[in-house]
């Protein structure tokens, strides 16, 4: 799995590489690229990010150690998002404003991406998004990379109601994806006449899960589709 996403995100940056190149570089400029990260390393998404962050600076060394884009090299800047989305803001404003990046590599949850948003587009720059995602937003500054709930989700719930029934509970963190996702989750099993028995959320950094499962069990339910914990 980390080896697909350390190959899928040097891929990502080869091809922005070469878009920063063609359209705007200078070649005879030797200095390296910047290349800013904005992940979190602390915070509850820190156990989801920190490898993201790991994997984008192995790409970013492969990258150098192969002779890097059209001569030039790569130098990351890492920005910490500490799991808040008013941090992830924050450190993309300074990524484009002050440390003058090409492109941003970066968000997790829908929550920071929609805060950082507002500010790629009003600067007119570009995010690499590297996770899957809920869908209903589009923006021509960001490249959503990751899979959407008709490429991931629908297949699954629709197997699950076939091969285990039509009882389904509902349990998720609570924040933007997961609330979208189980909104077009309850839509797909009216279509497929089948019935949401117990929807149930808990904060992101909630460790505490026991009442949750209780209460999933006395609904007994066919099968539990979870997103995101």
């Amino acid at each position: 799995m980390r080896l697909r996403l350390r190959t899928n995100i040097c891929l990502k940056l080869l091809t922005i590489l070469l878009c920063v190149f063609l359209s705007s570089c200078d070649r005879a400029n030797q200095t390296p690229i910047k290349v800013g990260i904005l992940h979190s390393s602390t915070g509850t998404m820190a156990i989801s990010e920190q490898s993201v962050i790991d994997a984008t600076q192995m790409a970013i060394d492969e990258i150098n150690a192969s002779g890097g884009g059209l001569g030039r090299s790569l130098s990351s800047v890492v920005i910490d998002g500490k799991s808040d989305g008013t941090a992830f803001a924050i450190g993309a404003e300074q990524l484009i404003t002050k440390d003058k990046v090409s492109v941003i590599f970066g968000c997790w949850t829908s929550a920071s991406r929609k805060k950082v948003k507002p500010i790629i587009e009003a600067y007119n720059h570009l995010l690499f998004y590297p996770v899957q995602y809920e869908g209903l937003e589009q923006s021509p500054n960001i490249i959503y990379t990751g899979a959407t709930p008709n490429q991931q989700i629908t297949p699954a719930v629709k197997w699950s109601t076939e091969r285990f029934g039509k009882r389904i509970s509902l349990a998720a963190s609570d924040y933007v994806f997961p609330r979208a996702a189980n909104t077009l989750i309850k839509k797909q099993l009216i279509a497929l006449n089948a019935n949401v028995v117990g929807e149930y959320y808990l904060p992101l950094g909630d460790q505490d899960v026991d009442a949750m499962i209780k209460a999933i069990a006395k609904t007994k339910p066919n099968s539990t589709v979870t997103t995101y914990f």
